[in-house]
């Protein structure tokens, strides 16, 4: 369970090291980087027009005043008070909650899929499209690493 958990954080936020990184100033201009391209991309979700897409409406807001809220607290953070809260929630907690913004951009174009085809297997067949690059290939290239780690292990061994 630990490996998927990690697998998904590392897919969903490039943070996922910030309870070991020395320069939190440089991870900190990652994360309201990341934020601003995903308050861009939650604004231009609702300028398109689908009829009837209300419950993607209002996803879009919540995951947008999320991502907001988020933007405006720690862009007030210093370094120091940001390893403070990392430090105090724990990296993985602090990590979840900086995935959020990401996983929002991800999920809204799905439900916007799924409310414009008519069709479930076009639906369906236009999601494996988007997952296949987005996450089986990194899946497979990261288990092709942990192989050749765990060969070159044994090799010396």
């Amino acid at each position: 369970m630990n490996f998927i958990h990690q697998f998904i954080l590392e897919l969903l936020t490039s943070f996922l090291t910030v309870h070991s990184t020395d320069d939190l100033e440089v991870d900190l201009g990652h994360l309201r980087e990341r934020w601003d391209w995903s308050i861009t991309a939650y604004r231009s979700y609702l300028s398109f027009p689908v009829a009837g897409n209300n419950y993607t409406i209002v996803c879009t807001l919540a995951f947008l005043a999320i991502t907001q809220g988020m933007h405006l607290l720690y862009n007030q953070l210093a370094t120091e008070q940001l390893q403070t809260l990392v430090d105090m929630v724990g990296p993985r907690t602090f990590t979840t909650a900086a995935a959020v913004p990401s996983l929002g951009v991800i999920t809204i174009p799905i439900m916007q899929i799924l409310l414009v085809s008519r069709s479930p297997i076009t639906a369906l067949s236009l999601i494996l499209v988007i997952v296949v690059p987005a996450i089986i290939l990194p899946l497979a290239m990261l288990c092709f690493a942990r192989v050749q780690m765990q060969q070159s292990d044994d090799s010396q061994a």
